[in-house]
């Protein structure tokens, strides 16, 4: 079966630039850097569907608030700063206009907590609900998966695992209300002011959308290291499922939109995960850690 990482690799082979004013291009890290003047502008591009994407109980306004979320994400996965948004949605026919107004309700909501501005968009008509949104940024000091080195310890802003858990409860009949965390299904945080924090003293960094094993091996492989996994604490997973479950989940499970980092001397007080050391792959307990995740 043809995976999004084949689309991915067959798509940076054939759009590679060697333009000086482009940093960082198609299938290199989270976002794709140009060099304008002296900024360095930081641009990212996400689709949302709603058979894919919108899990059971979604309300309209988080359909919105979701659709920049992940697209800010990864802005602060580079430690720069969003400037601005656009979005191209598809509505199916007749979809009413005060559900629209809630779903921009959405986009808004988010985007002045970091003072994002909203300068245009599209608006279409299909089979189901898709979003497309495009952020733009800036940054000085950019976070790149190529820049860990041995030697350096692998941290997370926040726990994993609880956006799967609470979305395999409630598409097994679980009330929203009664899950485990729906704040983390539903209204994750990207993690942008974390992100400008890092981008002082962090070497590499990528969010966590699909997996922290995906993250972790594009970590691994951009900056030819080996990552050595610890299991944290997961007593906030073990709550609900067995110890097997848990670590399944925080290594496994996307939706969560935390970053992980590596650095000498963590001034986050982020979750000591792991040590980069000299060799490849990604490993706990000597164990290799399949590349694995969710998949689109």
């Amino acid at each position: 079966m043809t995976s999004e990482w084949d689309y991915i690799k067959l798509a940076t082979k054939l759009f590679f630039s060697k333009s000086p004013e482009v940093l960082v291009g198609t299938g290199e890290d989270d976002c794709a850097v140009v060099k304008l003047a002296k900024y360095n502008i930081v641009m990212t591009a996400d689709s949302l569907h709603e058979s894919t994407d919108f899990p059971p109980q979604m309300k309209e306004w988080e359909k919105g608030y979701m659709s920049i979320a992940v697209n800010l994400s990864d802005i602060a996965a580079m430690g720069a700063n969003p400037k601005y948004f656009l979005y191209t949605v598809t509505l199916k026919e007749n979809y009413p206009l005060d559900k629209f107004k809630e779903f921009c309700y959405g986009i808004k909501k988010l985007a002045d907590m970091y003072n994002v501005l909203i300068i245009g968009g599209d608006t279409d008509r299909g089979n189901e609900m898709s979003i497309s949104g495009f952020a733009l940024g800036y940054g000085n000091r950019l976070l790149l998966r190529k820049n860990a080195k041995p030697g350096e310890k692998v941290f997370l802003t926040g726990e994993l695992g609880k956006a799967q858990l609470t979305l395999e409860q409630v598409m097994n009949g679980v009330s929203r209300e009664d899950s485990a965390y729906p704040e983390k299904l539903y209204t994750p945080t990207p993690r942008v002011e974390e992100g400008l924090k890092l981008s002082k003293f962090a070497s590499a960094c990528t969010d966590i959308s699909d997996s922290l094993a995906i993250s972790l091996h594009n970590i691994s492989s951009a900056s030819g290291v080996k990552i050595e996994l610890k299991i944290p604490d997961l007593s906030y997973l073990e709550e609900f499922v067995s110890s097997e479950k848990a670590l399944e989940l925080f290594l496994y499970s996307g939706g969560d939109y935390e970053l992980v980092y590596t650095c000498k001397d963590d001034e986050l007080n982020g979750i000591e995960i792991g040590m980069v050391i000299e060799g490849s792959g990604v490993f706990l307990n000597n164990r290799a850690v399949p590349f694995k995740g969710y998949t689109h």
